[in-house]
Formats: structure tokens, sequence, C-alpha cells
């Protein structure tokens, strides 16, 4: 049987089996969208589609099944990650289209070649860029393939991948994350009027190589300033950041730059979202609030450690939904969505030398007033600390760790901590969100959560409601899902 301690409350993850990159994040007619990457023959078979919840307010949410899956020959492999794109009025009751742009993947060798012919980064993969429309935001209409790998040019090998679809100065822009030739990463930027025929605008470059492949790229726009975000792989590790290869980050612009002007970027102006051992591909998108909100998938593919404990038949989750905001030194922040708070029960407060039991494993943490160093204690197990001039977690217990190192961060003055523990996720944010860690904690099963703690500061934790248990239970009776109608069609180019 899963440890019951793993289990997830106020976190998305799948139903069952596996769960990666958040596609396809938008508000769609009132209604919060949030697709992902599911595969559900995984273990055996690595065949991405999407799945999807819904949310009226990003705290209650409903499966929605699986509504994109593999289903023509560009994307028979998979359906890979991409965005959703609203189109004001264009539906035909006079409301709201979804459109979503996606890469179909298809691993495609020369029939009468041996497979040892193709590396899939030079030669034997097809990256298709594809578009498909909905009403409802569940059900798509024929699926359209708009660029192939002819289109893109001729300096790119065969990663290209991951549509990101904006308006901006009168045309629909499109960013798609690849790998050039000489192994390097970069993005392509296209351009379009009617967001159906795309020509291409131009490739941003690093100065120097950073990373072999740049995917999941975003455009961030925040008090009149843009920053580029990218997931690379193969980042150097060093002591202090890059702890992943597979390290997710953004490139602030100088003051008036734009993005879709943008040729050579300074790689050393690389800032991380997450310093936690789960995080990667982060995608982006702005509510109907103007709220530009981030939500990353707790996981990784990074070889350093190993993610899959015994038992557990769903594997995976995202980050809770973050803000961002731009502080007056352009770093970005990040903080969860106000909304949360609405599951907090009644605050237990806490001092310097306390140990605390909470109802449950679910809990929203927070300190205030941080004075000197300190450490967070939950189950003798996993540490929050800050000690010379250091932030960072810390697995007492190493079979919790499922194979992660205890990691930390400069850090010149520790003020505030919010520490999310839902099951086996754990985010952290610090000093108003500008450093942040998202990471697994596989702990020995438990019913409650024990909190202590060393810091000198103002302390309170509050249990949390769990709003995801009813519809996981159902959503894993039904999954996986029958294919949604309609996908037998395509539109030729």
């Amino acid at each position: 049987m899963p440890n019951k301690s793993w289990e997830v409350g106020f976190h998305l993850r799948s139903p069952r089996n596996w769960l990666n990159d958040p596609n396809g994040l938008c508000q769609y007619r009132g209604t919060y969208r949030f697709f992902y990457q599911y595969d559900h023959d995984w273990p055996t078979v690595d065949q991405k589609a999407w799945g999807q919840f819904s949310s009226p307010d990003l705290v209650h949410w409903t499966y929605e099944g699986v509504p994109i899956e593999p289903s023509i020959d560009e994307d028979r492999h998979g359906v890979f990650s991409g965005c959703s794109y609203v189109e004001r009025g264009a539906a035909p009751d006079g409301g709201d289209l979804m459109r979503v742009y996606y890469t179909g993947n298809v691993v495609a060798p020369v029939p009468g070649h041996s497979p040892k012919d193709f590396d899939y980064v030079y030669a034997g993969r097809e990256g298709n860029t594809i578009t498909a429309t909905s009403e409802d935001g569940v059900h798509f209409g024929p699926k359209q393939v708009l660029l192939r790998n002819s289109d893109y040019p001729e300096e790119c090998s065969c990663h290209v991948r991951d549509p990101k679809v904006w308006d901006q100065d009168g045309k629909r822009r499109m960013l798609l994350g690849a790998r050039h030739k000489d192994t390097r990463g970069m993005c392509l930027l296209f351009e379009s009027d009617n967001g159906i025929d795309w020509t291409f605008s131009h490739a941003i470059n690093s100065e120097y190589a950073f990373g072999y492949v740049w995917e999941c790229p975003n455009i961030v726009q925040l008090d009149g300033h843009e920053y580029l975000a990218i997931s690379p792989q193969g980042l150097p590790r060093l002591r202090d950041r890059w702890f992943n290869r597979w390290t997710p980050g953004y490139f602030e612009l100088e003051d008036g730059q734009k993005v879709i002007e943008t040729e050579v970027i300074d790689e050393r102006t690389f800032q991380q979202w997450d310093f936690g051992h789960d995080f990667y591909a982060p995608q982006t998108f702005v509510d109907d609030s103007g709220r530009s909100i981030l939500v990353g998938w707790m996981g990784t593919f990074d070889e350093y450690y190993t993610s899959v404990p015994d038992g557990l038949e769903w594997w995976h989750c995202m980050t809770v939904p973050r803000v961002l905001t731009r502080r007056a030194d352009g770093h970005i922040l990040q903080n969860p969505i106000p909304e949360l708070k609405e599951l907090r029960g009644a605050g237990k407060p806490f001092d310097e030398g306390d140990e605390i039991t909470m109802q449950g494993r679910l809990a929203d943490i927070v300190l205030t007033d941080i004075t000197g160093e300190g450490v967070l204690t939950f189950d003798a197990s996993f540490q929050v600390f800050y000690g010379d001039g250091r932030l960072g977690i810390r697995y007492l217990d190493k079979d919790a760790a499922a194979g992660r190192k205890d990691r930390s961060i400069p850090l010149k003055e520790l003020h505030d901590l919010r520490i999310l523990v839902d099951g086996s996720a754990v985010e952290i944010y610090a000093n108003e969100g500008a450093e942040v860690f998202a990471s697994r904690w596989f702990c020995p099963e438990r019913p409650n959560l024990k909190v202590s703690s060393s810091f000198e500061a103002s302390g309170t934790a509050y249990p949390m409601e769990n709003t995801m248990a009813d519809m996981y239970e159902d959503a894993a009776s039904k999954a996986p899902d029958l294919k949604m109608p309609g996908w037998n069609e395509t539109i030729a180019r």
C-alpha cells in the first residue's frame, strides 16, 4: 500500500500514473484551465497526452479527463508541450474561442534503415507545431499542422518544440525552444497576422553557449519591463546554483527592450526561478484580473537522484500557482496565490523552542520578523535552516530523501519564511518570495505533522483544507479516460 503521508491535498497531481509539464494554462470564459503532460500507460510506455483540470478560483478543482491525445501522423508519438491562446469573440456563439498550440512529437527513422542510423537529435525526429480550437475548453475540433521541421531555420537540429503564443505590437507572436546544430540552446521567434500562417522572424541566442537546448520558453511582462524565461538543459553544476542540470530561469531585459526585438542575450543575467530539487518546465499566463501567474512541474528528469518510491500509483505534481511581481531592482518575486489562504484553518502561534503538532499533514507555516539564525524541523526528518549566511534544506532521514541531497544558497539576511507542506510536496518562500525552493519529501508514515522551531521570530502554523481527495478518488476510477470525439480528422496545411 502507498504511504498515506505522501498524499497531496492542495497541489494538483495526476489522478493516476505520470504527470510532467504544465500546458495551456489560461483563464477561459471565467474558468481557469490547466492542461498537463500525461502518460496513462506509464511506466511501460512513454507517449504523452494532455490531461486537464479546471477551477473557478484556483483552489477548488475538477478533473476534466484527457482532452488531447495523439491521433494524427504528425503527433503519433506524443502530444508534447504548448500553450493556450484565447481569441476574443471568435467562437460561433460570439464568445471567446480557445486555441491551443503544441508540439507533435514523431520519432521517425527512415524505413529500411536500422534505428542505430539515427540519433534523434540531427536525424530521425519531427517536432511539428499543431493547433486546434475549442468552444468549451474541453472538446476540441480538428487538428491543423502549422509548422514542420522544414519550416524551421537550417541551423536547427530536430529539437524544436513548446510554442508560446501572445499578441504584441499588432501581430501574434510565437516563441519556440530549440537546439542549434552546434549543440547550444536558443529560441525561435515567429510572427503571424491570423495565428495560422507563420513567418520566421529571427533566433534568440545567448552570447556564449548556455546549455545544449532551451525548452518551454515564456515571455513575462511586469510593470513595463520584459523578461525571457526558458528551461535550459545541460548547465554545469555549481556550488550555489544550477544544482540540477535542467534549471529553469529568466533573463531580465534592459529598460525598454522587448523580447521580440532581441537577438542576443547575456547569459550572465540568468536568474533561477527555484532552487529546489523538483522544479522544471514552468509556464506563465496572465489571468482576467491582469495577474501574471506561474505554475511549475514539481519534478525533473535530472539524472542525479531518483524520484520514484515504491508503491506510488501516481507520480509528480504541480507547484501551487504563484503570482509574479517585480521588485525595484528587477528581481521577480514569487508568492502563492492569495486564494490559497482560503484553505487555512485556525492558526497555531509558536515561538523559539516550541514544538507543535498539526492535525493532519497539510500546513501553511509563516515566520515573520526573523532575527538571526535558526532551524525548522519537521518530524525529525526534514529541515529548513538558515545559518552562516546560507538558506537551505536538509534531509535527516535519507530514505525520505529518495536520493536528494542537502542543498543551500547564500543569503545575507533572512526576514521571513513561508513554508507549504502538502504530504510529500514542500514549497519554501523566503524574503517575500525572493528565494524559492520546491522539493519532495517522502517522510515515514505518520498521521500528523510535528514542527519544531529554533528561530527567534513570530510564527504561525495553519492547517490546510484538503480540497483534492474526492476529486482524485473519482478521477482515478475513470482513468485512463476514453478519447474525446473528433480526433480522426486533421486539416491539411
